[in-house]
């Protein structure tokens, strides 16, 4: 094998791996809830209320571990679930992600939590969360609506001073150039082996037609 077609093989393989690695991350984010935090066992998501703030800001993005052990776990750590609450957004009782923090399991094996306003708080004195699937129907947390542990949090407002800073244009716009030039290069390439392969079933189809004419006038000879 030539060290030209290697070089292609190699290429063809970072493009397409790093093609289907993209899509199946995308995939499993919109598609499986939980996804990349059940299927890879990290994740990330998006804090959209303020019932953590000043620890955790809105707009923040958290990195979650999938540790579901409530053995392991402390009062005043901060866990992700799933669970029913009223959404004053959409002005109706919904399933969604929770983060907050764990207090512990009650006599019947239940998960009790809390928003960070009660943090300071002494335990006896914390008031706990109550979710709901309607005004008069309370919902309790189970162990397993629970998605994981919290372990990072990354601020919005530092995301979004790197991404104006000039280090952050430049991050930017150079993996937009390495990208671009990726894609090129790929392409260019395609079009190289492309236009070789025809190339070579043009040789075959000339010399299949003076192969045929040589037979042509042998017989004519004859």
């Amino acid at each position: 094998m030539k060290q030209g077609q290697i070089v292609n093989i190699i290429k063809n393989v970072i493009y397409y791996a790093t093609t289907l690695g993209l899509l199946l991350v995308i995939g499993i984010s919109l598609f499986i809830p939980n996804g990349l935090v059940k299927t890879f066992g990290v994740g990330w998501y998006r804090v959209v209320s303020e019932s953590m703030e000043p620890l955790i800001m809105t707009g923040d993005y958290i990195v979650v571990v999938n540790d579901t052990n409530v053995e392991t776990l402390e009062d005043g750590d901060i866990i992700i679930f799933e669970t029913h609450f009223y959404n004053r957004q959409v002005r109706a009782y919904v399933r969604d992600v929770v983060t907050h923090h764990y207090y512990g399991l009650d006599d019947e094996g239940y998960v009790l939590t809390y928003p960070h306003s009660q943090y300071d708080l002494e335990p006896e004195a914390r008031r706990l969360d109550e979710w709901r699937t309607s005004p008069t129907d309370i919902y309790r947390l189970k162990q397993s609506d629970i998605i994981g542990r919290h372990t990072t949090t990354i601020r919005a407002s530092l995301i979004t001073a790197f991404l104006v800073s000039p280090y952050g244009i430049g991050v930017v716009v150079i993996n937009v150039i390495l990208i671009t030039l990726f894609v090129v290069l790929y392409k260019k390439d395609k079009k190289q082996r492309l236009n070789a392969a025809n190339e070579i079933a043009l040789d075959a189809a000339l010399e299949d037609n003076e192969e045929s004419g040589s037979d042509d006038v042998a017989n004519m000879d004859e």
